[in-house]
C-alpha cells in the first residue's frame, strides 16, 4: 500500500524496515519486557497499516506520525491490562567474544544499575530519553510528540543525563 498523494513514495514494506527497530528499542525500554514490546510493536504495525491513507506531511514527518502511534499503543497497552511492573532479569545482553567473565558480569551489574536509574526518572524524562537514545527522534520531532518545544526537549534530556550520572556515580560508592 502506497502513501496516496502525499510526495512519498514509501509503501508499508519500506516503513516496516525502516522504522521496526526503533519501534521496538523504544517500547522494550518502555515495558522491559520482550513479550509485551513483541505484542505492541506488532499492534503499533497493524495500526500503521489501517491507517496509512490518513498520513499527512503537512501534520507532521513520518517519524513524529509513527512514535505517536507507538505512545498511544504502549498507554493503550498499560490502561488495558493495568500492569506496571519491571522484571530486570529481562533486559538482553549482548555477549562480545572478546570480554573475560569478569568484565561481562560487570556489564551485566552496571546495566542493571543503568535500567534502575532510568526507572528512577519520572515518565516525561523516560520518555524523551527513549525517544532520543533508544529510537533515535530529534529534539524536534520528540517535542511534537511530547507536546512541548524542542527547547524544552533539550532541557529535559540534559537534566536527565545529569540525574542519570549522579546516580550511576552512587552504585560507584558502593
Amino acid at each position: 500500500m502506497k502513501l496516496a498523494n502525499r510526495g512519498d513514495n514509501m509503501n508499508f514494506d519500506e516503513i516496516y524496515e525502516k522504522y521496526f527497530v526503533r519501534v521496538y528499542r523504544f517500547v522494550r525500554m518502555k515495558t522491559m519486557n520482550d513479550e509485551q514490546a513483541e505484542d505492541i510493536t506488532a499492534k503499533v504495525f497493524e495500526s500503521i497499516y489501517r491507517n496509512i491513507s490518513r498520513y499527512s506531511e503537512e501534520k507532521g514527518n513520518m517519524d513524529t506520525w509513527i512514535f505517536s502511534i507507538t505512545r498511544n499503543e504502549i498507554a493503550t497497552f498499560y490502561r488495558n491490562n493495568k500492569v506496571q511492573t519491571v522484571c530486570i532479569d529481562s533486559v538482553g545482553e549482548v555477549v562480545d567474544t572478546s570480554e573475560n567473565p569478569e568484565q561481562i558480569l560487570d556489564r551485566k551489574i552496571k546495566n542493571k544499575e543503568l535500567v534502575e536509574s532510568i526507572y528512577k526518572l519520572n515518565e516525561n524524562e523516560r520518555i524523551a530519553v527513549g525517544l532520543k537514545y533508544g529510537s533515535g527522534l530529534k529534539n524536534k520531532d520528540i517535542g511534537e510528540i511530547m507536546g512541548i518545544s524542542a527547547s524544552n526537549v533539550g532541557v529535559i534530556l540534559f537534566r536527565s543525563m545529569k540525574k542519570l550520572k549522579k546516580e550511576m556515580k552512587s552504585y560507584e560508592g558502593k
